[in-house]
């Protein structure tokens, strides 16, 4: 829209300077010019005219173009969301609608947006979880944790599984994630693989999320991440569970 803008503005500028310019030649050789002379500067005016409108008609079939494109893009999106979720025509309208909004709202595109909807979706959330804050957290997951879209999505589906959170906590895992990784080494995609490993186990035992990553941020300050950690972690969890007869007498 922008080099549209310029081109036209270039272009009438251009025009208008010609044929001012055309008007002062046309008024010295008043008396001596000729009609075919008049016809012949008008006639070059024009043809300037038509070869700037050219240039102004290709950039816009090129932006058409491209919207097009992009269009397409976004309506496969949602086709996969469909087959994703096999949601009514009702709530794929709101899903539709809330791809294009976040498009809007967020640095991510309405096809990045309805890729996020689709992974939600796969990891079986609701549209109601999905709409009111899953898909919200997980683009912001995104952006926190510099993931991909499809990866941001997983971990904060999986998240809210395992601690049986609703969607409406999704911005929650989102903020306690990207926290976590920043008190510590590792990146939020290890506490993510961590939690895969000890999540479950810690829900069961009522470990809220903050105090299981908390730990897990600790585990990483001594350089233990990922599936190490989750690992370490629940095996300690474990054993308070099932201790033997030594650690029971000592608990």
């Amino acid at each position: 829209m922008t080099t549209n803008r310029t081109v036209k503005t270039t272009l009438i500028a251009n025009v208008n300077g010609y044929l001012e310019g055309m008007d002062k030649a046309a008024k010295k050789t008043k008396d001596l010019g000729s009609e075919a002379e008049k016809l012949a500067q008008k006639k070059e005016a024009f043809n300037q005219l038509g070869q700037a409108g050219l240039a102004v008609g290709a950039l816009a079939a090129a932006g058409v173009a491209v919207a097009v494109s992009k269009f397409a893009d976004f309506d496969q999106a949602m086709s996969n969301v469909k087959a994703a979720t096999q949601e009514t025509s009702e709530n794929m309208g709101l899903l539709r609608q809330a791809a294009l909004d976040f498009g809007e709202s967020s640095v991510f595109t309405a096809t990045e947006s309805a890729n996020a909807i689709e992974e939600l979706g796969k990891a079986g959330l609701s549209t109601a979880d999905i709409l009111s804050g899953g898909l919200k957290g997980s683009l912001d997951l995104a952006s926190a944790g510099q993931l991909g879209i499809a990866r941001a999505a997983e971990i904060a589906a999986t998240t809210l599984s395992q601690f049986g959170l609703e969607g409406e906590d999704a911005a929650r895992v989102a903020d306690v994630l990207a926290a976590g990784a920043g008190k510590a080494l590792g990146s939020v995609d290890d506490l993510a693989n961590g939690l895969k490993f000890v999540g479950p186990v810690a829900a069961a035992m009522g470990i809220s999320l903050e105090e299981t990553t908390g730990i897990l941020a600790l585990f990483a300050q001594q350089g233990i991440i990922g599936e190490q950690a989750g690992t370490s972690l629940r095996g300690m969890l474990s054993s308070l569970t099932s201790p033997s007869k030594i650690a029971q007498k000592e608990i």
